[in-house]
């Protein structure tokens, strides 16, 4: 018995030797899957943080944001240059006219007019022109040479002179082509047909009626703009489109290089 006993209670021992044994080797997997858990956790806020600063820096958009601005704001201006344009203004705009140009080319007009003039000078700038001989009559002349102005029929250009002013270039332009529908439309077509002695006609808002006589006749690039200037001496008017070449009357385009100009001195 005692011998029974004595290998029962050994092998009750080894048996409860190996279970605290289980024990202790579980209590170590799993201080080691927490060690393993915190190891794994910094990389982990490490790879949310990107987001975060990217969320956080909204500088570098703004600035992306500015550039572009910059960038298409000369696209526009662009647009607004080539716009439906059939072809190019016979006489460039100054950039710095506006209305308060022609409200202080209208009253410099009528300064020198009060000194020596044929009559009193308009308060409206706007005129009238009519040549039989381009089969053209009450074409309205309203101030400037951009689209808006020329689409309406003849435009004066800015800074040039009046009739009614002496010593006057007044320099009109008028497009070859033109827009349907309006008094544009082929309104300086026939200008190459004017000859020496053909009679033109411009009358101002007061009703006055100024006669010039074609005197000669000019043909000079699209950068030449001493045609706008005055004739020392003369009363002039000059009547100005677009040519295709030195010589080409009648191609409809589509370059106009040259600047025709038929120049008429004042009769009456």
């Amino acid at each position: 018995m005692t011998r029974f006993f004595g290998t029962g209670l050994g092998r009750l021992g080894l048996y409860l030797l190996g279970i605290v044994a289980l024990f202790a080797i579980g209590a170590l997997a799993l201080a080691g899957a927490g060690m393993l858990s915190g190891a794994n956790a910094e990389p982990t806020e490490r790879a949310i943080q990107p987001i975060g600063a990217q969320e956080a820096t909204p500088e570098p958009i703004a600035k992306t944001a500015a550039e572009t601005a910059d960038k298409t704001e000369p696209e526009d201006k662009a647009e607004q240059i080539e716009r439906a344009v059939k072809e190019p203004t016979p006489v460039p705009d100054d950039a710095s006219a506006s209305a308060s140009a022609s409200a202080s080319a209208s009253a410099s007009a009528s300064a020198s007019a009060s000194d020596d003039a044929t009559g009193p000078a308009p308060a409206d700038t706007t005129m009238t022109l009519s040549v039989p001989a381009m089969g053209i009559s009450g074409i309205p002349v309203v101030e400037g040479t951009g689209e808006a102005s020329l689409s309406q029929g003849a435009g004066h250009y800015i800074g040039s002179g009046y009739p009614w002013v002496p010593g006057s270039n007044t320099y009109i332009a008028g497009h070859r082509i033109g827009y349907p529908g309006t008094p544009s439309d082929h309104v300086f077509w026939n200008l190459p047909n004017l000859g020496v002695g053909d009679q033109i006609y411009l009358t101002d808002s007061n009703g006055t009626t100024y006669t010039y006589a074609v005197s000669e006749i000019l043909e000079v690039p699209r950068t030449d703009l001493s045609v706008t200037n005055p004739v020392p001496g003369r009363d002039v008017v000059s009547l100005q489109t677009c040519i295709e070449n030195f010589g080409d009357y009648w191609t409809e385009g589509p370059n106009w290089f040259v600047r025709y100009v038929v120049r008429a001195d004042r009769v009456s």
